[in-house]
């Protein structure tokens, strides 16, 4: 079972509650600058101001920051209407249509309006990353000198105060910007720590129930060796019973040593090995281990399907016995009754598998999602004489990932599994 880490998604989110506390910001600055705007607009002064036109500028600005907010919090089911454009680009546009019309019906030059306009370049740097806000003012400086220059108060001599106003305008984009920039990478640092906390959280926690199961693993062929030990030492019975008793310590040692060289084994391969990657044959491979696995049981009928000419696979050998070795090792001692063991071999793009099919128990569905942890096993009654350390699907899992690959498993109680090992051809 493949699922997605999530990690698109959580960016958008990320990004969405950003956007909403910078336009949090430029509505606070709206409803600072329209006031002032309608104050500046009706104070005493030489320039005559058509009051129409303001108040249509700044309804038109009113209703440009409502629908920014609106945009954000509902947005629509349907996506943007223009997913190529970035959020609020064509509302800017409307704005500095808008305002470079209130200018020029307002006094050009001389217009009151000026320092109110400056919202415009304040919500383009705040908004976008720096290229476009620097794009977006330029728009809004070109709309600005059309307003001037077509103004019949527009004189040569004005040039030094119109080029001043242009400097405000790009000035007040980078302070903005760099502003919104910092607000990022505080956010951003913030996330981090978070992030960093959490991971640091669930490290301890894995930490304490590795620990926790391997203790427990442990002791448990530990207290049989120790406890018949003390029984043949200190008690006399029939050979029969001692030969019984030696054969339950021999089998318990031997787990133990299974169990120890499976957690070297996990260990080695968690803090990083390398692998002695050469051009190694597939099918060769596999061969070998069923061979050996048929001398190991009489019961299960290894049948090798599939075809034997592969493309070479760059691969470490010795793991790539690992991991079949592995595999139709649980086929075999899961299915407890015998029966058929298929194998079968292909390719899938730029991938050579490997599928492991056997007739025994299963696995419930509920637990697949965790078969690959380890010292995961499934608890059911059919497996109570079934020794095994938990860790052999693990080491697999991580052997098949850092040689590049996938490893997937379908099974239904009662009706056996299927593992399926995926391995690039051309490596990792």
């Amino acid at each position: 079972m493949w699922e997605g880490d999530g990690s698109e998604l959580e960016k958008v989110v990320e990004e969405m509650d950003l956007q909403r506390r910078l336009v949090w910001i430029i509505t606070v600055l709206a409803m600072v600058t329209i006031p002032v705007t309608l104050v500046l607009i009706h104070l005493p002064h030489s320039v005559e101001i058509d009051y129409s036109v303001a108040y249509l500028s700044i309804t038109s600005i009113t209703v440009l920051i409502i629908i920014q907010n609106l945009i954000l919090y509902y947005p629509s089911k349907q996506g943007k209407l223009f997913p190529r454009v970035p959020h609020f680009f064509i509302g800017m546009i409307a704005f500095y249509i808008t305002f470079s019309a209130l200018i020029y019906f307002s006094g050009g030059l001389e217009s009151p309006a000026f320092y109110v306009m400056l919202l415009g370049p304040l919500m383009a740097g705040i908004l976008f990353e720096l290229p476009l806000a620097m794009a977006s003012t330029t728009i809004f400086a070109l709309s600005y000198t059309l307003a001037l220059v077509t103004h019949e108060s527009f004189r040569m001599e004005n040039f030094q105060v119109y080029a001043f106003n242009l400097l405000f305008l790009y000035m007040a984009c980078l302070l903005a910007n760099r502003l919104a920039l910092e607000l990022r990478n505080q956010q951003q640092s913030r996330d981090e720590v978070a992030s960093l906390g959490a991971f640091i959280r669930r490290l301890e926690k894995a930490k304490s129930e590795f620990v926790s199961m391997a203790s427990h693993e442990l002791r448990t062929p530990l207290t049989s060796i120790h406890g018949f030990s003390e029984i043949l030492r200190t008690k006399e019975m029939e050979p029969e019973k001692k030969t019984e008793f030696y054969r339950i310590i021999l089998n318990e040692s031997e787990r133990l040593s299974r169990l120890i060289n499976n957690l070297l084994n996990l260990s080695t391969i968690e803090a990083g090995i390398e692998l002695n990657r050469e051009m190694v044959n597939f099918a060769e491979l596999i061969e070998e281990d069923i061979e050996f696995f048929r001398s190991q049981t009489t019961m299960h009928e290894l049948k090798y399907n599939g075809p034997r000419q592969l493309p070479l696979v760059y691969a470490d050998p010795d793991r790539m016995h690992q991991i079949f070795k592995n595999i139709l090792s649980n086929a075999i001692k899961y299915s407890p009754d015998g029966g058929p063991v298929e194998i079968e071999t292909g390719i899938e793009g730029k991938y050579v598998t490997l599928a492991v099919t056997d007739r025994g128990i299963g696995i419930p569905a509920a637990d697949i999602p965790y078969i690959f942890d380890r010292f995961r096993r499934v608890e059911r009654k059919e497996m109570l004489d079934i020794s095994g350390t938990g860790l052999g699907l693990a080491i697999v899992k991580h052997l098949v990932d850092i040689h590049g690959g996938r490893i997937r498993v379908n099974s239904e109680t009662g009706q056996g599994s299927t593992f399926t090992v995926s391995i690039p051809i051309r490596g990792a």
